[in-house]
């Protein structure tokens, strides 16, 4: 059975399932469980090959901490995962840089926001 060719949707979908999923630092399998969804199923999402009905996208967009909008977008902005992987001069540093990415991207817009705010008041703080 040839498979079926992806819609832009479908694409852009795929890839931020993906990324949001990564930022969480969860595996398919972890998100699939969650959801309470088969691994396959899931991964036919982020490939593409497949489409979540509304109400699971729904579902995923309150998993990832994320609204509908952000899973459906073309270009969201999105973390280069690789300056993990780069040598840090300090393990540690990495490790916090993950599990803040991680803890940032459950929180609601409003706090995500909030964090920015304090962040800019932190750096601005004499």
């Amino acid at each position: 059975m040839p498979k079926r060719k992806c819609s832009e949707v479908d694409l852009y979908l795929g890839s931020n399932l993906s990324y949001y999923r990564k930022l969480a630092g969860l595996t398919q399998q972890q998100v699939a469980d969650m959801l309470n969804l088969n691994r396959t199923t899931y991964t036919k999402y982020e490939t593409g090959a497949s489409e979540p009905s509304i109400e699971i996208l729904k579902r995923i967009a309150e998993t990832f901490g994320v609204e509908v909008g952000d899973l459906l977008n073309e270009s969201p902005d999105q973390i280069n995962f690789d300056v993990f992987d780069s040598d840090f001069e300090n393990d540690n540093l990495k490790k916090e840089l993950k599990v803040l990415c991680k803890d940032y991207s459950l929180l609601s817009r409003e706090d995500r926001e909030e964090v920015l705010r304090l962040i800019e008041r932190l750096k601005n703080k004499k």
